[in-house]
């Protein structure tokens, strides 16, 4: 009899669950300042490409109307400039990228792209 009372306790235990605060309480740690910047560069990250594949969308829809349609060249030439700037911004960030973690060369090319990228974007 005792050992199915010593049972019956250690199940009641593992069922008893601690209280946790509510979905919009405050929980008592601190804001993960790293974890936010990460999430809102991924944020950043995915905007970026729907913009990019927006703008393919676009272009294709421009195409698929053909030369007919009223502003076809302007829309066109619009469409084709923001694409390339588009790839040359994520190439240029991908560059700086790649530097920023060692030191950096003293290159014209690189200090060229280091200056100027807040400019492109």
């Amino acid at each position: 009899m005792v050992n199915s009372d010593d049972q019956r306790q250690q199940c009641r235990r593992r069922t008893e669950k601690t209280p946790r605060p509510g979905r919009w309480e405050r929980s008592p740690r601190p804001l993960n300042m790293n974890h936010y910047a990460n999430k809102k560069s991924a944020a950043e990250s995915l905007l970026d490409v729907a913009l990019l594949m927006a703008n393919a969308s676009q272009l294709k829809a421009v195409l698929d109307q053909g030369p007919d349609f009223t502003f076809y060249a302007a829309l066109i030439t619009l469409i084709s400039i923001s694409l390339i700037l588009q790839v040359a911004v994520g190439v240029l960030l991908i560059f700086i990228g790649e530097t920023g973690g060692r030191e950096r060369s003293q290159t014209p090319a690189s200090l060229h792209a280091e200056k100027y990228a807040p400019e492109y974007i």
